[in-house]
C-alpha cells in the first residue's frame, strides 16, 4: 500500500481533509492518480488498495473517498454487504455504452473521465461530491439525456423511473432538506439518505439538487 501526505489544509467547500482510497488495477493509472492528489491541498492522505486484500472492503471503509477504475467498479457489488461505503467516484470512458445505460445498479456518487483527468478535474469533482453533487463529465451527461428517447424508453415519453423510496427522498429534497434530514424524515442512515440522492441524480441525468428539480417539474415527478 502506497501512502501519499500533503499539506493538511482543506480547499473551500470542504471540512478538513481527505483520505483518498485508489481501487485501480492499472499502475500507469494509480501514479497518475497518485500525483494528481497529491497536489491538491483538500487530500490528506492517498491509499492504493491492493485487489485481492481479504480486508479490503474495511480499507474501503477508511476512506472519505473511494475512485474506483470502471474496470473494477463490480467489485463493490461485494463490499456494500460488508460496510458502508464512502463516497464513491467512477473513473472511466463510454461508461454508458459499458454499462448499456444502466449506471444506478452499483454504488455511484459521480464519475471522472480518464481523458480528462487533470488536477483541476480532480480536485472539482472532489469538491461537488464533498456538498452533495453529482460530478459527471459532460459527454456521459449529453448521453444519459439523449439515451433514453434514442432507445424509445419511458423517460423519452416523460415518465422517470423512480422507486417509491426515491419518490419519497426525491420530495424531501425538492423541500430543500439536506441528506442528514432526508435520513432522518425517511428513518434510515445519512449513508442511505447519500446513496437514494445520488441514484435520484443519475436517473435525472442531473448534476445537482437544483438541476434535478427543474428535470422532475418538468417531467411531473414534483
Amino acid at each position: 500500500m502506497v501512502v501519499v501526505e500533503s499539506e493538511a489544509v482543506a480547499r473551500e467547500g470542504l471540512d478538513g481533509t481527505l483520505d483518498v482510497a485508489v481501487l485501480v488495477a492499472s499502475e500507469v493509472v494509480c501514479a497518475g492518480l497518485e500525483a494528481f492528489l497529491s497536489r491538491l491541498p483538500a487530500v490528506g492522505g492517498v491509499r492504493v488498495l491492493p485487489l485481492q486484500a481479504d480486508d479490503l472492503p474495511e480499507r474501503i471503509r477508511l476512506a472519505d473517498v473511494l475512485i474506483v477504475a470502471a474496470e473494477q467498479w463490480s467489485m463493490l457489488e461485494s463490499c456494500t454487504d460488508v460496510c458502508g461505503l464512502p463516497s464513491t467516484l467512477v473513473l472511466g470512458d463510454d461508461l454508458y455504452e459499458r454499462w448499456n445505460g444502466d449506471l444506478s445498479s452499483l454504488p455511484v456518487d459521480g464519475f471522472l473521465s480518464l481523458k480528462e483527468l487533470s488536477v483541476q478535474t480532480l480536485g472539482d469533482a472532489l469538491k461537488r461530491v464533498a456538498v452533495g453533487e453529482m460530478p459527471i463529465p459532460a459527454s456521459l451527461a449529453k448521453r444519459l439525456l439523449t439515451g433514453g428517447r434514442s432507445r424509445g424508453t419511458a423517460s423519452a415519453q416523460g415518465v422517470i423511473p423512480l422507486t417509491s423510496r426515491e419518490n419519497q427522498a426525491f420530495a424531501l429534497l425538492a423541500d430543500g432538506m439536506s441528506n442528514k434530514q432526508i435520513a432522518r424524515c425517511l428513518g434510515i442512515s445519512v449513508h442511505g439518505a447519500k446513496r437514494l440522492v445520488g441514484s435520484i441524480l443519475l436517473k435525472l441525468g442531473a448534476s445537482n439538487r437544483t438541476s434535478a428539480v427543474i428535470t422532475g417539474m418538468k417531467s411531473g415527478l414534483l
